[in-house]
């Protein structure tokens, strides 16, 4: 039986970045408040999932960072005082850099907090994209950031954001190029999303800045995918890449279609085929915590088919189909039933099976979502 996550989602930001969707509020004196509300739905929850065996917490945002070191320590607390977890559990936090640059001995209170995983939000080693990223750290700051905190974490994961308006192939190679020097054992490297009711839909609308065609994205992932798999980074996900034993454990259970359960606002969570969200508003979030009641704004339960289409587009955006766990799970073949879509994929070489494992390869990966959408 795979063991489950556990998401917190810490709502809190100084100021929102001109690409950033999340839920996030900029009011940081609600936040002892939060607190409060976070341990009440922390402990309404260890009701039903108490005999449950997690070994993954994972605490995003937002920029949790944000909170106090002993806050955070008794969060970390208080889940092994009312969950079973797993003595080897990974523990991840999210923060930016600004969060250590003034204050370095945070890195190791949260370290001594219990956080064993380490995700800063780099996005770039070039100041000229941070500024356009709207980021309040600079390309220095972040590599200093990044080597005090290698002094406590060696699990360490960062962000970086490509594809952005005039950025050239030389931009692109700085940013990868430095990571890797760096030595970082697990990097995420998302393209630039232009997210309705952003600022930067906003002068996307008004034809202020200009995004990078089609062809110029597809030349940008693939220069950067050889960088990074030529310096022995696994590429386990479409947007991720570790070296080995660095795996996000908390990301798997997403992609492997395993349970996990959420807390704060517009937390989700996905357990015995069930999934539900918690009110995507810290205050109608603490109010209903306030009266004692879970802060569950929407649920329903998978039909078979809705589970089906789920297990195969998360596990071929990751580390592919594992036949065996497919059988076990929906009660029949996934060779049988996509016999003709996996021959076609195999022979046309965008796919491999190994060990019963059906996966996307290289070439694959960077057509995903078209491969699912035409053959599944």
């Amino acid at each position: 039986m795979d063991k489950k996550g556990i998401y917190i989602h810490v709502p809190f930001c100084r100021k929102k970045c001109n690409y950033c969707d999340f839920y996030l509020v900029t009011n940081l004196n609600i936040i002892p408040k939060f607190l409060e509300s976070l341990d009440s739905e922390l402990k309404l929850l260890s009701k039903d999932y108490s005999k449950e065996e997690f070994d993954s917490i994972f605490i995003g945002g937002g920029t949790p960072s944000i909170l106090e070191s002993k806050d955070i320590g008794k969060l970390i607390e208080n889940f092994n005082k009312f969950f079973s977890l797993d003595r080897d559990t990974e523990i991840t936090i999210e923060s930016n850099p600004e969060d250590f640059i003034n204050n370095p001995v945070k890195l190791k209170e949260l370290f001594e907090a219990g956080i064993n995983r380490l995700s800063i939000g780099i996005e770039s080693f070039n100041d000229s994209e941070l500024r356009f990223l709207t980021r309040e750290h600079t390309s220095f700051q972040a590599v200093k950031v990044l080597e005090n905190a290698k002094k406590y974490f060696n699990n360490i994961s960062i962000d970086l954001i490509y594809s952005l308006p005039d950025q050239k192939l030389t931009d692109l190679y700085k940013s990868v190029e430095t990571s890797i020097q760096l030595e970082i054992p697990h990097i995420s490297a998302y393209t630039l999303i232009y997210e309705n009711e952003t600022k930067l839909y906003n002068d996307l609308l008004k034809k202020k800045i200009k995004p990078q065609s089609e062809n110029s994205e597809s030349e940008f992932y693939q220069r950067l995918n050889n960088l990074l798999t030529q310096s022995d980074y696994d590429h386990y996900e479409i947007s991720n890449y570790s070296k080995p034993g660095f795996k996000s454990r908390h990301n798997l259970k997403y992609w492997n279609y395993t349970d996990y359960i959420g807390l704060g606002p517009s937390a989700h969570s996905f357990y015995s085929g069930k999934r539900w969200n918690n009110y995507r508003n810290v205050i109608k979030y603490m109010n209903s915590l306030k009266n004692g009641i879970l802060p569950i704004e929407n649920s329903y339960n998978l039909t078979i088919e809705e589970s089906e289409l789920e297990c195969i587009m998360l596990g071929l955006r990751a580390e592919g189909i594992d036949m065996d766990k497919f059988r076990n799970y929906f009660n029949f073949s996934f060779s049988e039933k996509y016999k003709a879509s996996i021959q076609e994929l195999t022979k046309i070489g965008l796919a491999n099976i190994q060990k019963n494992n059906f996966r996307l390869n290289e070439k694959g990966y960077s057509i995903a979502d078209e491969i699912i959408s035409r053959y599944f």
